[in-house]
């Protein structure tokens, strides 16, 4: 499926046109809770990050969880923890599992390579203003 790049407010390349990213919604489900994000498809972060507030929203508690450091691009470690849930990609068919890691900053919804590449063959073609999110095929 095939999906166009999303303008992000208030973000300009350094061209003076406005910053276009690869935002997908996803419906993000655990216990009886569901809602619906945006998330980055960011082929750079290793794993799926997501704010700690939402492990709130869905009743993941830190406490119960294993502890997680992660280091973004300033390479400054980063306290989280790791929870789990289940994700639902706008016009695909199938739900998955993957494990999130929730950080005490105000991320973005990022879906990282553990947990969503290994699920999706992705194509970014930028020169397009298309990204592609294709299912791998079961082996």
């Amino acid at each position: 499926m095939k999906y166009k790049y999303s303008v992000v407010s208030g973000h300009m390349n350094t061209d003076g046109r406005y910053t276009k990213r690869p935002i997908v919604e996803v419906e993000l489900s655990g216990g009886n809770q569901k809602r619906k994000f945006l998330a980055l498809i960011d082929s750079g972060a290793d794993q799926i990050h997501m704010p700690a507030a939402i492990a709130e929203i869905f009743g993941i508690e830190r406490e119960k969880c294993r502890p997680w450091t992660s280091i973004g691009i300033s390479m400054e470690r980063t306290s989280g923890f790791v929870g789990q849930l289940t994700f639902q990609i706008q016009h695909q068919a199938e739900a998955f599992e993957a494990p999130v890691i929730f950080i005490d900053t105000n991320v973005p919804v990022l879906l990282g390579r553990e947990g969503f590449f290994d699920k999706y063959r992705i194509r970014f073609e930028q020169d397009h203003d298309t990204f592609e999110i294709t299912p791998v095929s079961k082996r």
